[in-house]
């Protein structure tokens, strides 16, 4: 695989680690066996050091969750260095919380949970790494770090341990029988089981949006992300071109219905915020309107309100449904009618009939 390909692998992963709060806590749940609850405050340090050839580097993979240090690495393939490298951040991490006891005698400091995941794996990828570390007077202490073998995960095993940030990472699983691929018709049926999987991921990711797993945002970042990664690793193979299309219309399609949902949200919001205002409507009152209503009910609300009160602050609503209006108006009704107004008066006001003023008594 390109060097190139790696870097891209790297960032992808650097990016949905900072996915909305609730997806990060739920990722690193799941991946440590922990159990920090949803509200949990999650934090990114600065991670930069002074690496062993004297120059700056770098671990983005870091995430602090209630206090608690977390940190990850990712490869493609085995690497017996890179528990060395784990460690050096490890200790470089450490630096930032150490203590000192016994009259400055015994420093103390303490090591991230550190956890390597790889991508792809062989027969001989381990389990876990160890560094053994000797010391002069004969004592030694193994440093241990586990690892998780992604691949070895079926897709439904990810979304039940809430790994669900991962699932761009997924198009890796054909990946070796493609290049290893000796025929145009080993290609075929390898394309057509990669559609299986993308329409898998595709509901997958549907489905941790509605149960909480991902945000709205998340989901789209966790379905372009497998594009990209789709798009780097097959976009050479003919064959693969129509499960990128039909993953590139799902994403539109996504895009669009996740903003239908946000309009309809936020008249939602709306309305119940206007309840709430002119319930308390009084002629000092300060009308702050809904920010999110239709345009022409803001001027319906505006034309009826500002004449009852020049002292109101009419903010307005912009995006409001006229039942939305209907409601507001009637509440304003029955407010000035508490105040002594007359019904005909209010009438007047509101462009109620006099019968309908009635009925709000």
């Amino acid at each position: 695989m390109k060097r190139e390909t790696q870097q891209i692998f790297d960032l992808i992963l650097k990016r949905l680690l900072r996915s909305s709060g609730s997806a990060v806590i739920q990722f690193i749940n799941g991946l440590f066996g922990v159990d920090h609850p949803l509200d949990s405050a999650v934090e990114y340090p600065n991670t930069e050091y002074v690496s062993r050839k004297l120059g700056r580097s770098m671990s983005d993979m870091i995430v602090v969750i209630n206090g608690i240090v977390y940190h990850l690495e990712a490869q493609i393939k085995d690497d017996e260095s890179i528990v060395i490298r784990v460690f050096e951040y490890g200790f470089a991490q450490g630096l930032s919380t150490k203590t000192a006891s016994d009259g400055g005698e015994r420093i103390t400091i303490k090591f991230p949970n550190a956890r390597i995941i790889y991508w792809e794996t062989t027969k001989r990828t381990p389990d876990e790494v160890v560094l053994t570390l000797e010391f002069p007077d004969g004592g030694s202490y193994d440093y241990v770090v586990k690892t998780f073998k992604f691949l070895d995960h079926g897709i439904k095993e990810l979304e039940e341990r809430k790994l669900v940030i991962l699932l761009p990472f997924y198009v890796l699983k054909l990946r070796k029988r493609v290049v290893s691929a000796s025929s145009p018709n080993q290609l075929a049926e390898l394309s057509s089981e990669m559609k299986a999987i993308m329409d898998n991921l595709v509901q997958t990711t549907e489905r941790a949006v509605k149960t909480g797993l991902l945000s709205g945002p998340d989901g789209r970042v966790v379905l372009e992300y497998t594009e990209r990664l789709y798009k780097e690793l097959y976009e050479n193979y003919e064959e693969f071109k129509e499960a990128d299309v039909m993953l590139q219309d799902f994403i539109l399609t996504y895009s669009e219905e996740a903003e239908l949902r946000g309009i309809e949200k936020g008249r939602k919001e709306g309305l119940e915020k206007l309840q709430e205002t002119i319930l308390t409507y009084s002629e000092e009152a300060e009308l702050r309107g809904i920010e999110k209503g239709r345009k022409e009910g803001l001027e319906k609300l505006q034309e009826t309100i500002l004449t009852y009160s020049e002292e109101a602050e009419m903010r307005g609503i912009e995006k409001g449904k006229e039942e939305g209006i209907e409601i507001g108006l009637e509440l304003a009704a029955r407010g000035m009618l508490e105040r002594g107004m007359s019904m005909k008066e209010v009438a007047e006001i509101t462009r109620f009939p006099v019968d309908k003023v009635k009925g709000l008594v």
